[in-house]
């Protein structure tokens, strides 16, 4: 009985001494990526739609350069269930629990479908994929919708209007 005790109370301390780790590693994330700008604010009225809300989850946010470096500040690192909003001005994604994310198309690079992100990996196509810049830095998120076959038309939309920006 002893025995069994020791085991147990072994165990918590060690993923107590884990989480601790974590925790550690993560605030220390958060510092080195302190110097990002917040992402823009949503306008007070926002933009058209030019579809109607997409509902999905919010897989989160890393640097374009790698899939698996998340961005720990501004609450872009976190997954959350949610809509996303093709309009007139940009796209939002409001995001349940979490501020909503607004990206202006002067900011949005491109928008594209992928496989993972920010080790979530998924079937083929199975991601939104929107580049962006915050700051100097560029950025990736990602959005897997409710119904799949809505990323191939997000994508176009997305684009089409990313073109007619550069164009006009």
């Amino acid at each position: 009985m002893l025995e069994r005790t020791l085991y147990t109370g072994g165990m918590l301390l060690a993923v107590g001494l884990l989480y601790l780790l974590m925790l550690k590693g993560w605030r220390s994330r958060q510092r080195r990526q302190g110097d990002l700008p917040a992402p823009p604010q949503p306008p007070f009225e926002q933009g058209e739609p030019l579809l109607p809300a997409t509902s999905g989850l919010f897989v989160g946010t890393t640097f374009a350069d790698d899939w698996l470096d998340r961005v720990a500040v501004h609450d872009l690192a976190h997954r959350a269930a949610g809509w996303l909003v093709v309009a007139t001005d940009g796209v939002h994604v409001e995001r349940e629990g979490l501020p909503d994310l607004y990206l202006p198309y002067d900011v949005l690079r491109s928008a594209t479908l992928g496989d993972a992100l920010a080790g979530k990996v998924v079937g083929k196509e199975g991601l939104l994929l929107l580049e962006w810049h915050l700051g100097a830095r560029l950025l990736t998120s990602g959005f897997r919708a409710d119904d799949h076959d809505a990323h191939r038309v997000l994508a176009g939309i997305i684009t089409d209007r990313l073109a007619h920006k550069e164009n006009a």
